[in-house]
């Protein structure tokens, strides 16, 4: 579970390439295989990137993207540090968490981590010492599904259960502080036009999602698999496979 804004889904089920040792869709060409610059959540990385297509037929074009979002997962580890880092209110909020663990069942995302809560109070206007007004603590097991809507990336809350709970408070349940932190940012997520709309070069050439799926490979590497649709020909084919090729892809 990333807090600050799902970065694990931003950085994970918007990662949408081919990666080169991916074998083409059924009805599907590769016109593209190279290792391309990459930035997804304000990072750059070099990936091997393949790009397959069908034959364009009465002005449309389709295309499946794939990429091993391995180095992805990892910095996002690293987004969630960030966070804790930063969510650590004298008087108020604190956070704590540890070790995520990200799996991914179907085509969903599984996040399973130890998570930490605490509220402190510096009595009135703020100027007493800091006193712990209570501390939840627990696993935290969260699924979240992608889906399209409209030709969007979305993303919902598909299971939510908390165990091994420690301090448990009538007032603050750890289930109330993290649902609430997660439907926040979910909402937020959903309507962040960097995470719903196809990244560029697709989405300047008006390519929108069809669909989107995961797969963990026997090595453990996990590959995601986009879709996109848009209307045009061979010479708008072109321009994408140029484009990537010169300036890769980006948010």
């Amino acid at each position: 579970m990333r807090m600050n804004k799902l970065t694990v889904i931003s950085a994970i089920a918007s990662m949408l390439f081919l990666s080169a040792f991916v074998q083409a869709p059924a009805g599907y060409t590769e016109v593209y295989n190279d290792a391309t610059n990459v930035n997804l959540g304000g990072r750059w990385v070099v990936a091997d990137i393949a790009l397959y297509a069908d034959t364009p037929q009465t002005n449309q074009i389709s295309l499946a993207l794939v990429t091993d979002v391995t180095k992805f997962i990892e910095q996002t580890e690293q987004d969630l540090e960030n966070w804790i880092a930063t969510h650590q209110d004298r008087c108020g909020e604190r956070w704590g968490a540890g070790d995520p663990e990200i799996s991914f069942p179907g085509d969903s995302i599984r996040f399973v981590l130890e998570l930490e809560y605490e509220l402190w109070n510096c009595g009135l206007r703020g100027r007493g010492e800091p006193r712990r007004m209570a501390r939840e603590a627990g696993r935290i097991d969260v699924t979240l599904d992608p889906y399209i809507e409209n030709g969007k990336l979305q993303a919902r809350l598909g299971a939510f259960s908390v165990d091994d709970r420690e301090g448990i408070s009538r007032y603050l349940p750890l289930e109330f502080v993290a649902q609430r932190v997660i439907d926040s940012e979910l909402a937020n997520l959903n309507k962040n036009r960097k995470f719903y709309r196809a990244p560029n070069p697709l989405y300047t050439e008006g390519f929108e999602y069809e669909s989107l799926e995961a797969e963990i490979q026997t090595d453990s590497n996990v590959v995601i698999t986009a879709r996109y649709g848009a209307a045009g020909g061979l010479a708008k084919l072109d321009r994408v496979v140029e484009a990537i090729g010169a300036e890769g892809i980006t948010q």
